[in-house]
């Protein structure tokens, strides 16, 4: 298993002279940690997100965002997710990609989605409606532009004549191209076009072990590689007693705030009681299967359950309920020493 860590816009101190340096930091000690890969998702055209909160922490152009990070560290891999793709044009994202595998050494995964809010779609002139066919289109699109070979392309939306995107992949390299899917429609899109899954934070690890062996099932049918990135929601801290009491309520708020905005996630009936019927439970009922949380010992065991069931490729640490950047960082540190040896590759 390999371990993601995220990079948000809390950590950029715009007052200071170097406003980025902290960030810097951050991710170079995550590096020297040991974490394999950092990501971020995209939002635009918004001061605040439903991961964020009150301040948008999810950068609106996250491959110039992530261009410097990458130039910073030597060994760790970036990701998105996920980027907004239908609502860019797909030869202007396939010459920033490979930018940024060529200053990177191949470092970059694009992991890509259809979106949930009208806005970020219809301000620069893209149907919100037709998102998820022109997400299909832009995907064929990028797997031949990103190769550097002049090629043509005939569909709905997109038509190119013998074009050719410069720089051309470094040599025997290719771009991964992972889905982002919280539905059954999308991770049936994974299987058939990604060459991997990015999945929510949100499903329960019970409900997902059939699902993931379906998509890894459909995904060989259409002979595409089948990559589990995994996201959950990690509280680790030395001792129980040391447990945010507001944890539960912290990651309940951005679960709802989705719904909220449409990105609706497919829920257990536990989880769908607590989010819209007002139930009440404690982190000991609502944690298992649903997020790593206590001490390091309690968390190597709710890893170990992951691994049984689903055995990702890659887990993606999300601070839904840890929303201060220095618990988080301090959370980091322990689950690098503690948790993470125990499952490594």
């Amino acid at each position: 298993m390999k371990f993601g860590i995220i990079i948000n816009r809390k950590w950029i101190d715009r007052s200071a002279s170097d406003p980025y340096h902290k960030l810097y930091s951050y991710v170079s000690e995550m590096e020297e940690l040991g974490y394999d890969l950092a990501w971020c998702g995209q939002h635009r055209f918004s001061d605040k997100t439903a991961f964020g909160g009150d301040t948008a922490t999810e950068p609106s152009a996250p491959l110039a965002m992530l261009a410097p990070l990458m130039a910073r560290t030597t060994r760790m891999k970036f990701a998105t997710n996920i980027m907004l793709l239908p609502a860019h044009h797909p030869l202007e994202v396939a010459e920033e990609i490979n930018t940024l595998q060529e200053m990177s050494g191949n470092r970059f995964i694009l992991g890509a989605g259809i979106g949930y809010k009208p806005d970020e779609f219809e301000n620069v002139g893209w149907n919100f409606k037709t998102r998820a066919r022109r997400f299909e289109e832009c995907l064929e699109v990028l797997r031949l532009a990103l190769t550097g070979q002049p090629f043509s392309y005939s569909g709905n939306f997109f038509n190119y004549d013998d074009v050719m995107i410069t720089p051309p992949p470094l040599p025997g390299t290719h771009t991964p191209l992972w889905v982002g899917a919280v539905s059954e429609p999308a991770m049936l899109r994974a299987a058939r076009l990604g060459d991997g899954w990015e999945i929510s934070f949100s499903e329960h690890m019970l409900e997902l072990a059939e699902k993931v062996k379906r998509y890894r099932g459909l995904a060989a049918e259409h002979g595409r590689p089948a990559t589990v990135a995994l996201m959950r929601d990690v509280h680790v801290v030395p001792k129980r007693e040391d447990i945010d009491p507001e944890f539960l309520s912290n990651v309940i708020k951005v679960w709802q705030s989705y719904d909220d905005l449409s990105a609706t996630a497919d829920r257990d009936e536990l989880s769908k009681e607590v989010m819209f019927g007002g139930k009440q439970v404690t982190l000991e009922e609502f944690a298992p299967h649903r997020a790593v949380v206590g001490t390091p010992e309690d968390c190597c065991r709710e890893m170990e359950s992951i691994r049984d069931l689903v055995n990702p490729e890659y887990f993606f640490i999300t601070p839904t309920g840890v929303p201060d950047p220095e618990q988080q960082m301090r959370e980091l540190r322990l689950f690098a020493r503690e948790v993470m040896p125990h499952f490594r590759d």
